[in-house]
C-alpha cells in the first residue's frame, strides 16, 4: 500500500501510538474508550496501517466507526478503498448516516464515476437522507465532479433554503465543468438573495472571471474583496493578484502586491512570473533577491521562473548560479526545471552545458527533447537537430507536436532538405496540424527557402480562413528570394486590398523582393506609400532595399542622394548595397566614398574591403586592388566563408 507522507509532528504520533498501547486492555473490556477519536487521529496523521490494525482489533465496530475509517482513506486519497470499505459496512447490515453518506459521496466525486453516483444517490433516497443539508450539498458537488451538471443542478434545486455552503458548491461546479458564464450569472442571484459570499466563493469565483478574460468582470469581483472585508485573506489576495496577472496589467498588480500586509511565496511566485512573462527579466531577478530578504525559501516555481529570466538576458552567469542553487535546494530532480534549464543554457548560447543536462535526464519528456532540439537549431547545429530527432524517434514513443515540427521545418529549411520537409508535410497532414497557423507558415517558409514554390503556395492556398499577416509575409518573401518579384508585389496589392494590414516585415519582403527582380517603379511607389502612410516607421533596412534598388539599376547618384536625405536612418549595409552597385557600374570615386563610410561605421568587418578591391579590379586598377588585399593580411582581417549545400554535404568556400 502507498502511504502519503506524514505531515504532522512527530510528537503527536508518539502521543498516538502511547494511547493506543495503554488502550489496547480495554478493548474488550466493560470501559470502551473512543475508538473513533483514535482512528480519526491515525488518518488525520497519515498512518493508516495503525489504523488499519486499530480498526480490526474493535470487537463491534459501530457506524461511526465505518463512518470515520471511510472518511479517513479519502483523506488520505484513498477513494476506492473507501468504497471497498463501504460496501462492506452494507454487508454488516449497518445503516449508513448522513455522516457516512457524506464521506461516500466525497469518493465518488474523487473517483469522478457518474453511474456510481447515481447508485449511490438512489441509497441516500431509500435511506431518506435527501433532505439532509449537508448530504445535498455533497451530492450535487459530486454529481458536478462527475460531468454531471444536469442532476447537479436539479438536486440544488430541490433545496428548500440553499444556504452558503450550498450556493458556493453549485458555482464551484459549474467552474469545475467550464461553466463560466453560468456560474457568473448563478452568482448574481445569490448576491440579490442578499447571500454574502466567504473566501471559497471569491476563489471559485475568481477562477471564472480569469477564464472569461472580462476585465469589467475582474474590477467587479475584486470591488467586491474590498467590499467583504477579505482582503486580510491570503488566498484571495493571491487570487486577486493572479487575475490581474492574468491580464498582464503589471500596474493593478503591483498594486496589489505592494498592499499586502501578508505575502506568502505564492504571492511572490505571481509577481516573480508575471514580471518574466512581461520581459522585464531584471525587475524579476531584483524582486526575488527582496523575496529573499523576506526570509521566505523559493520552491521550484520560483527557480523556473528565475531560470527564465535569465534566458531572456542571456546571462550565462546567473544562470549558472540559480542552477546551482537549484541544486542545493533538492529541485534537481524536477523534471519542468531540468527542461528550463537546458532551454536557458541553449539560449545563452553554451549548448555543451544544455547538452550535459539532457544526458543526463533519466526519464525525458517531449519538452526535454524539444528543448534541445530547438537549442541545436537556434545555435546553428542543424544535423545535430535532425539526428536528435531521429534518435528520439528511435528511443521514445512520443509524437511530434507543433513546437518541435516547427523547430525540425527551420533546419530544413536552412538546409535546404526538400525531401524531409515533405515527409514533415506528411507527418503534420496525418496529425491534425492543418488547422495549426504557425505549422503551416513554417512550411510556406520551409518549401520557400527549398526553392520549391508550388507546395508552398498550395499551403498558403489552404489557409484561407487562417491566414494571418504572417502567412502573407512568408509567401511574398519566398517568392521574392526565388526571382518571382512580379508575383510578390501581385500577392502584396491582394494582401492591401484584404483584411489584413501589412507591418513593417510585409513592407521588407516586399521591397526585396523588388530589388532582387529590377521592378524600380514599384519599389518606389511602395515605399512612398509606406512613408507617406504614417503607420509603419521605415527602417534601416527599408531604407538598404531602395539604396540596393536603386543602385542595381545603375541609379547611383539617386541612390547616394537617398543615402544622404535618410542619414539617419541608414547604416552600413546601405553603404555596402551602394558599394555593390558601384561594382556593378564600374563607379570608382563613389565606391571608395562607400567603402570608407562602411568602415568608419562598421570596421571589424572586412565585406567592404574586398568589394573595393573588385571594383578596382572591374576598372583594370590591379595594384590597387592588390594593395588592399594585401593590407587585409597585415592586419589579420579574414572574412567569413559562404558556405554551399551539394548533394546534401556543407562545404567551406573561401
Amino acid at each position: 500500500m502507498i502511504l502519503k507522507k506524514n505531515k504532522k509532528s512527530p510528537f503527536a504520533i508518539l502521543r498516538l501510538y502511547s494511547i493506543h498501547a495503554s488502550t489496547q486492555c480495554y478493548l474488550h473490556g466493560r470501559h470502551p474508550i473512543n475508538h473513533s477519536k483514535l482512528l480519526s487521529g491515525f488518518m488525520k496523521s497519515g498512518d493508516i496501517i495503525n489504523a488499519e490494525r486499530l480498526f480490526e482489533e474493535i470487537p463491534q465496530r459501530d457506524v461511526v466507526s465505518w463512518s470515520v475509517m471511510i472518511h479517513g482513506y479519502n483523506r488520505n486519497g484513498f477513494q476506492r478503498k473507501s468504497m471497498e470499505l463501504f460496501s462492506q459496512m452494507r454487508v454488516s447490515s449497518l445503516v449508513p448516516t448522513s455522516f457516512t453518506m457524506v464521506g461516500v459521496l466525497v469518493s465518488v466525486a474523487g473517483l469522478g464515476d457518474p453511474v456510481l453516483g447515481r447508485c449511490v444517490h438512489g441509497m441516500i433516497l431509500k435511506n431518506g437522507l435527501d433532505h439532509d443539508f449537508r448530504v445535498a450539498t455533497a451530492l450535487l458537488n459530486a454529481y458536478a465532479k462527475c460531468g454531471n451538471v444536469v442532476d447537479s443542478y436539479r438536486v440544488f434545486g430541490q433545496l428548500e433554503n440553499p444556504g452558503l455552503v450550498s450556493c458556493s458548491a453549485i458555482v464551484s461546479g459549474f467552474v469545475y465543468n467550464d461553466l463560466f458564464q453560468e456560474a457568473v450569472v448563478l452568482f448574481n442571484q445569490f448576491r440579490r438573495l442578499s447571500l454574502v459570499p466567504n473566501a471559497a466563493t471569491i476563489l471559485t469565483l475568481i477562477r471564472a472571471c480569469i477564464k472569461l478574460g472580462s476585465r469589467l468582470l475582474c474590477e467587479s469581483i475584486h470591488g467586491i474583496v474590498v467590499k467583504i472585508s477579505c482582503v486580510l485573506d491570503v488566498a484571495v489576495n493571491n487570487s486577486v493578484l493572479d487575475m490581474y496577472s492574468s491580464m498582464l496589467d503589471l500596474d493593478s498588480a503591483t498594486r496589489i502586491f505592494e498592499g499586502m500586509e501578508f505575502k506568502d511565496v505564492i504571492s511572490w511566485t505571481t509577481m516573480i512570473n508575471l514580471l518574466v512573462c512581461l520581459e522585464h527579466a531584471s525587475d524579476a531577478l531584483v524582486l526575488f533577491r527582496h523575496m529573499r530578504k523576506t526570509g521566505i525559501s523559493q520552491d521550484v516555481v520560483v527557480a523556473m521562473n528565475l531560470i527564465s529570466a535569465c534566458s531572456i538576458l542571456g546571462d550565462l552567469r546567473r544562470g549558472r548560479e540559480i542552477h546551482a542553487q537549484a541544486i542545493v535546494n533538492g529541485f534537481q530532480s524536477e523534471l519542468p526545471l531540468k527542461n528550463s534549464i537546458i532551454a536557458m543554457y541553449s539560449k545563452c548560447g553554451d549548448l555543451d552545458s544544455s547538452r550535459t543536462v539532457f544526458d543526463q535526464t533519466n526519464q525525458k519528456s517531449l519538452v526535454s527533447w524539444t528543448a534541445m532540439i530547438l537549442g541545436c537549431v537556434q545555435n546553428g547545429y542543424l544535423r545535430e537537430s535532425l539526428n536528435l530527432l531521429i534518435q528520439m524517434r528511435g528511443e521514445e514513443t512520443f509524437r511530434l507536436d507543433s513546437v518541435m515540427l516547427i523547430g525540425v521545418l527551420s533546419a530544413c529549411s536552412e538546409l535546404a532538405l526538400l525531401e524531409l520537409c515533405q515527409q514533415l508535410h506528411c507527418h503534420a497532414f496525418r496529425a491534425g496540424f492543418p488547422q495549426y497557423r504557425s505549422v503551416q507558415n513554417s512550411l510556406i517558409s520551409a518549401y520557400s527557402k527549398c526553392g520549391d514554390m508550388e507546395p508552398a503556395y498550395n499551403v498558403f492556398k489552404e489557409m484561407i480562413y487562417i491566414r494571418d499577416v504572417v502567412s502573407w509575409n512568408a509567401i511574398i518573401n519566398g517568392y521574392g528570394i526565388n526571382g518571382h518579384g512580379e508575383i510578390a508585389v501581385t500577392l502584396f496589392h491582394e494582401m492591401r486590398n484584404g483584411l489584413e494590414n501589412p507591418d513593417a516585415a510585409t513592407y521588407l519582403s516586399v521591397l526585396n523582393a523588388c530589388s532582387h527582380s529590377g521592378l524600380l517603379e514599384d519599389g518606389l511607389v511602395i515605399f512612398n506609400q509606406m512613408v507617406e502612410g504614417h503607420t509603419i516607421r521605415h527602417s534601416e533596412d527599408h531604407c538598404g532595399c531602395i539604396v540596393d534598388l536603386l543602385a542595381r539599376a545603375g541609379c547611383l547618384s539617386d541612390a547616394s542622394e537617398f543615402v544622404n536625405r535618410f542619414m539617419e536612418k541608414t547604416g552600413p549595409n546601405s553603404w555596402r548595397a551602394l558599394l555593390n552597385g558601384c561594382r556593378l557600374h564600374g563607379n570608382v570615386e563613389l565606391a571608395e566614398l562607400a567603402a570608407r563610410m562602411v568602415y568608419e561605421l562598421d570596421p571589424g568587418e572586412p565585406g567592404q574591403v574586398i568589394l573595393l578591391s573588385n571594383v578596382y579590379a572591374s576598372v583594370e586598377r590591379f595594384q590597387d586592388a592588390e594593395a588592399l588585399r594585401a593590407g587585409m593580411k597585415k592586419k589579420e582581417l579574414i572574412k567569413n566563408p559562404g558556405i554551399s549545400l551539394i548533394n546534401s554535404v556543407i562545404s567551406h568556400i573561401g
